[in-house]
């Protein structure tokens, strides 16, 4: 007959308790660590996706200051930064997402508009830390390129010809020891009448051989300059910033317009198929001046004057007339190079970023 120990019962039954609060401890542990793991894998996922669409709204924020720079460059406000080196302007752009807030940085050197420095940051509304920054240089562009936009008073592929007397070109900051470029000759330096012009402390400078000017000083093409003039045609000639030389503009090949301002310059093109014109006396032009072909005959009556860059696509007669030809500088002092309207913004290689 088995006899009961109660004191060993009682062992037992305590330990089968102990047992139990224990896997119900790790149970409680592992599921508490589960959720919490849960909870994390959610938080992080809804921080990766909240990072996405931050990220996203800062391109579309990045993309759409390019595009205002674009038609806006003429009119920003610049203000000071803290540099004082550096202008800025900033604007706030509208987002897809109604709880993200994307404003856009535009930034560049006091003294220059070459190239501008666009930043996009987009947050959170709401005060949460969460934010996505991009940013991109880009380079602004005209129909004209920077060097066009530099270009001395003359550019001749090849020579300026039959200078009966004296050529007068006053360059930037004419008559000074800081004068630039009076003449750029392409494709030689053995022009027997470079003595005869007056360069007003400029420089007369040779440059390599080539075939065509025009790439050289446009950013567009030929055809897209020609579709830019068209779009302008029937417009007030003060409107208009692109003149494509055709039969109705010219009197017996005779060009008699003068066009242009020191602060609306006109960029006027007579391609090969119109000859090299005829200016009537008197005509004053501002701006760039593209003569597609040789000159063979004398460009002026009598007199021409052009505030910017006469630009000959082979030689140049200047016969015995009154030519004149001078920086924009010399029609506003405040001028250092020729300035049209943007027509693009092209972002320079390797500057793209994101924070």
């Amino acid at each position: 007959m088995k006899h009961l120990d109660p004191g060993r019962d009682a062992q037992a039954g305590t330990a089968t308790l102990l047992i139990a609060l224990v896997l119900m401890m790790s149970i409680t542990i592992g599921t508490l660590s589960v959720a919490r793991t849960l909870v994390v894998e959610q938080r992080m996922a809804g921080n990766a996706n909240g990072n996405t669409r931050l990220l996203l709204q800062a391109e579309r924020g990045l993309a759409k200051g390019i595009a205002y720079l674009t038609h806006s460059l003429q009119t920003m406000s610049w203000q000071q930064a803290t540099n004082n080196n550096t202008l800025v302007e900033k604007i706030t752009v509208a987002s897809a997402e109604p709880d993200i807030q994307t404003k856009v940085l535009f930034s560049r050197p006091a003294d220059s508009l070459q190239y501008i420095s666009i930043q996009a940051t987009s947050s959170k509304d709401g005060g949460s830390a969460l934010q996505a920054v991009v940013s991109q240089t880009v380079r602004p562009l005209s129909v004209l390129t920077p060097l066009a936009e530099s270009a001395p008073p003359l550019v001749v592929n090849g020579c300026p010809t039959a200078i009966a007397t004296s050529l007068d070109i006053r360059p930037l900051d004419a008559d000074s020891d800081q004068a630039g470029d009076s003449v750029w000759l392409y494709g030689t330096s053995a022009c027997s009448t470079l003595h005869l012009i007056d360069s007003h402390s400029g420089l007369i400078q040779t440059r390599a051989t080539t075939d065509d000017l025009w790439p050289l000083f446009f950013s567009v093409s030929r055809e897209e300059f020609t579709s830019l003039a068209s779009e302008q045609d029937g417009l007030a000639d003060s409107d208009r910033d692109y003149w494509l030389a055709q039969d109705g503009d010219m009197n017996s090949g005779r060009w008699q317009r003068s066009l242009g301002s020191a602060d609306r310059p006109v960029a006027l093109y007579f391609p090969a198929a119109a000859g090299c014109p005829e200016f009537a006396d008197g005509v004053r032009l501002f701006g760039l001046v593209f003569i597609d072909t040789d000159c063979a005959e004398p460009v002026a009556a009598h007199s021409l004057e052009v505030f910017g860059t006469l630009i000959v696509n082979g030689n140049l007669n200047a016969g015995d007339t009154r030519l004149r030809l001078s920086h924009i500088q010399r029609a506003d002092s405040r001028q250092t190079r020729l300035r049209f309207p943007l027509l693009r913004s092209i972002p320079v290689p390797g500057t793209w970023k994101d924070f």
